[in-house]
Parts: C-alpha cells; sequence; structure tokens
C-alpha cells in the first residue's frame, strides 16, 4: 500500500514553527503535497520571512518527520518564498494564543 496524503499531513503535525509552539500546518505555512509513485515526497511549505533563522530546522523538521513513515524513500521541501502568507491562514485558535504570548501577527 502506498503512502497517503492524510499520512503525511499526521507526520507533519509533529514539525514545529521555531517561534511559535504550533505545527506549520496550523500556522499555514504547508501548503502542496505531492506523493510520487517512487515514494518521493515533496512538501511545499511558506517560509514567511526571507531571512528566517529557521529555515534549516523547518527543513530538517519535515525530511524527518515524513521520513519515518513506511514507503517514503525521499523527502523534498521546496521553500515557497514566493508564496503569499497572511494571518489568515493561521488557525483563529492560533492567533489567540500567540496575541496571549505576546506575538502581535
Amino acid at each position: 500500500m502506498g503512502i497517503t496524503r492524510e499520512q503525511v499531513i499526521e507526520a507533519l503535525e509533529s514539525v514545529y514553527d521555531p517561534h511559535v509552539p504550533v505545527s506549520l500546518r496550523r500556522m499555514g505555512m504547508v501548503r502542496d503535497i505531492e506523493i510520487g509513485p517512487d515514494g518521493v515526497v515533496s512538501v511545499a511549505v511558506c517560509i514567511p520571512c526571507m531571512a528566517c533563522p529557521g529555515t534549516a530546522m523547518i527543513r530538517e523538521g519535515i525530511q524527518q518527520a515524513v521520513g519515518t513513515l513506511d514507503g517514503v524513500n525521499e523527502v523534498r521541501v521546496l521553500e515557497g518564498w514566493h508564496l503569499p502568507w497572511s494571518r489568515e491562514m493561521i488557525e483563529p485558535e492560533v492567533r489567540e494564543l500567540m496575541r496571549i504570548n505576546g506575538i502581535q501577527v
């Protein structure tokens, strides 16, 4: 049986934004997932800040989390600097958590 999109999404829940303790998905940063028949999984992720010091941590976290799934032979992280991102892409509960902790978006 092949890898499913749901399995990849579940694995990505363990990859947190380096600045806020919530998953990249909940931050609205995971944009696309492609699963090839050869076990290559590509994850497009929006990096909201051009000079984000956490980019390597995000990339490595995605590769580790998705790479542990049975049937995955390679994980490609596509850093979408060109992808738009706004505060509306963050789940409302996460925006409130950020506000409570003094992080304004």
